[in-house]
């Protein structure tokens, strides 16, 4: 049997350093044999106690996912685990090629992560094209160029103990994806060096997507691979962002597209979504981004009292309105209810009125003006109606405890009477 591991263990290792360049066809590996493999790689290195070669020996052993997988150093380093002298083990003819090269990291773990049939032995559902993808990123084509400072798939994975990406603890686990990618592009000299600006995680961390992310714990909130992607990752072209951001928000994404500002957009080179919304700091958008006022949108390119301004302005007017007169409503049937008043029904009448208001701030994005005061009158006149009964109920409450107080009233005085009576 040891025999056997041995020829198999020179059959899956025995790619010359030539055939690890980023680029060169993948050798196909053969699955970790079902017995624990030798590996006395691990044995030497945790005995050397060096706090170079020692530590990623332990943190392979802990919980490395590969190394639970069956997986030994050798499938990534090369050589042979079952040698106890070092030479033996590090010879080159087995494919050792010791600490892979920034470089050489996409491509040894494309070895395995490439092959179909054997990452399907492990997990089916992981996708076998991330070299392909990373080879049309930008981290990718600058590495081939040789730049010794973007992105590998130890960069953001880690190199030993590497967790499962659902692990909470792992660095590309959603949470924990912008503190990850702010390793570098946080780095205030590395990102100069790309002119390239490294408050982008202070920017997102203030953003509506990262207060979903980390204050309602909705971890499918978009963070930076939401939007640049994967192992593509690459800034979103001019022509795509509104894409990216369709994604998510599709409907106001088709609404945009059928604007007339879809078209001026384009003619002037200029994005989307961010050229109102911002990109990393993207703040909950409200009414008062309509028109050329302080906190409107619309000044950066339209003068006041314009088409678009008023156009606009009158936008604003009847979302306010609409939105005023359901939480007035909200107000009167929440007392209502309080006081014990049957008003079940007109809250649930009242959610077309929300409705109505969330469709007329999506069509805010087609900039109709004609059908946003037809969302806005259709919301009105529910609003009103749930708050006219609002006070209908107040009223009857008020009607009941007259007659409550006025029937207490009465039996008093005839109690009081009966004693005078009974007394006399």
């Amino acid at each position: 049997m040891r025999g056997f591991l041995r020829a198999l263990a020179g059959l899956a290792l025995a790619a010359p350093l030539a055939v690890i360049a980023l680029g060169a066809p993948a050798p196909r590996l053969a699955p970790p044999a079902a017995a624990a493999p030798v590996n006395q790689c691990m044995e030497c290195h945790l005995s050397l106690d060096d706090d170079t070669f020692t530590p990623p020996a332990k943190a392979f052993r802990k919980e490395d996912v590969h190394a639970k997988a069956g997986f030994t150093c050798a499938n990534c380093h090369g050589g042979d685990p079952t040698q106890e002298d070092m030479d033996a083990a590090h010879d080159p003819k087995k494919g050792f090629i010791g600490k892979p090269t920034h470089q050489q990291i996409p491509q040894v773990c494309a070895k395995c992560h490439s092959d179909a049939g054997l990452m399907k032995q492990f997990n089916p559902s992981l996708r076998v094209d991330e070299l392909s993808e990373y080879k049309t990123s930008k981290h990718g084509q600058m590495l081939v160029q040789g730049d010794q400072h973007v992105a590998e798939c130890a960069s953001c994975h880690g190199a030993h103990g590497i967790l499962p990406i659902k692990d909470t603890r792992s660095p590309v686990y959603p949470t924990r994806v912008a503190k990850t990618c702010n390793t570098c592009h946080g780095d205030t000299a590395l990102m100069a060096s790309y002119h390239l600006p490294s408050d982008v995680y202070a920017k997102y961390m203030t953003s509506v997507h990262a207060k979903a992310m980390y204050e309602k714990g909705d971890i499918s909130a978009p963070t930076c691979n939401s939007c640049h992607g994967n192992h593509g990752a690459t800034p979103p072209a001019v022509s795509s962002v509104a894409n990216v951001c369709g994604t998510c928000h599709s409907v106001f994404a088709e609404k945009f597209k059928q604007s007339a500002h879809s078209r001026a957009f384009a003619d002037m080179g200029l994005p989307g979504c961010v050229t109102c919304h911002g990109n990393h700091d993207i703040v909950q958008p409200t009414e008062e981004f309509l028109g050329t006022g302080p906190t409107g949108k619309c000044g950066s390119c339209h003068e006041k009292g314009d088409r678009c301004d008023v156009a606009t302005t009158a936008m604003h007017k009847d979302i306010v309105a609409l939105r005023t007169r359901i939480e007035a409503a909200h107000r009167i049937l929440d007392t209502a209810s309080e006081a014990g008043m049957e008003v079940s029904k007109q809250k649930f009448d009242l959610t077309n009125a929300e409705e109505a208001l969330t469709k007329a701030r999506t069509d805010v994005h087609e900039l109709q003006l004609a059908a946003v005061r037809k969302d806005a009158d259709e919301g009105l006149a529910v609003a009103r109606a749930a708050e006219a009964a609002g006070h209908k109920a107040m009223a009857e409450r008020d009607y009941r405890r007259r007659g409550l107080l006025l029937s207490l009233f009465l039996i008093l005085s005839a109690i009081a009477a009966l004693l005078y009576k009974i007394r006399g």
